[in-house]
């Protein structure tokens, strides 16, 4: 298991996409902590945990999935793997592996530039212990946020043109759905609020953070009475991640070699 995840990550060398996705961790912190320069550290980090992680790193994580589950494909090189012998539930295990060590590590590679761009600041790194795991368990939240339209991907197993199209609807539908107060207010139940991934990020995230000025405020004490606990909203997503995990294992089980 160790060599085929090891393998994995070397096929990233001939991947400009997922070098595009670690310049996209450095740049897009620098340029968010520069526009909130005047905040404090704990704003500077919600930076890294809302815009790089919904806008930047959930479709990043769907492209690199199109390109490792379909590139035996494309190399016609899955017959050979099979008779190492490698099973098809272990490259299924190990490619979302990957993508969710690529997850975790854009988070915090985020989070190392927001935290050395407040320190040339002079911004006190408050909480600095908290602010870190919070965004570590970003990265895993996100991980199984794109999970679902993952198994999309292998679904159709078509081109990456198709799986391009996937990823933009799927962020946008997700994305939007958090500016929703009739998906957002929303009691733990079979709901949109509940059971789309990203609004449950959301409900989690919002409780951490200090609203300032009248209209935060207002909405904040309006909004808290629908946000979730940590075990409800890792419990609610790592079951949607299982259910996720073992559809691909059963679609890449039935491709032809």
């Amino acid at each position: 298991m160790r060599n085929l995840l090891l393998n994995e990550f070397r096929k990233f060398k001939r991947k400009k996409i997922f070098f595009f996705g670690i310049l996209a961790a450095f740049i897009f912190p620098l340029f968010n902590a520069a526009l909130l320069s005047d905040s404090n550290f704990a704003s500077i980090q919600s930076g890294v945990r809302e815009d790089n992680a919904f806008l930047l790193l959930m479709p990043l994580l769907i492209i690199l999935a199109a390109n490792l589950f379909f590139v035996e494909q494309d190399n016609d090189t899955l017959k050979n793997l099979l008779c190492i012998p490698v099973s098809k539930n272990q490259l299924v295990l190990v490619k979302l592996m990957v993508l969710l060590i690529f997850s975790v590590a854009f988070q915090l590679m985020g989070f190392a530039v927001s935290t050395a761009t407040a320190v040339s600041q002079n911004i006190p790194l408050t909480d600095f212990t908290f602010e870190f795991l919070l965004t570590a368990s970003s990265g895993v939240l996100m991980w199984a946020a794109a999970l679902p339209c993952v198994v999309l991907v292998v679904w159709f197993n078509k081109s990456y043109i198709l799986s391009v199209i996937i990823v933009f609807f799927y962020t946008l539908c997700n994305y939007v759905m958090h500016f929703s107060n009739a998906i957002m207010m929303q009691p733990i139940g079979i709901n949109a609020g509940t059971l789309m991934p990203v609004p449950m990020i959301f409900r989690w995230l919002y409780q951490f953070y200090t609203p300032t000025g009248e209209i935060q405020t207002e909405f904040y004490n309006r909004f808290s009475q629908y946000f979730v606990s940590a075990p409800v909203c890792f419990g609610m997503l790592l079951l949607e991640a299982a259910v996720c995990i073992y559809l691909m294992i059963r679609l890449y089980r039935r491709r032809e070699v």
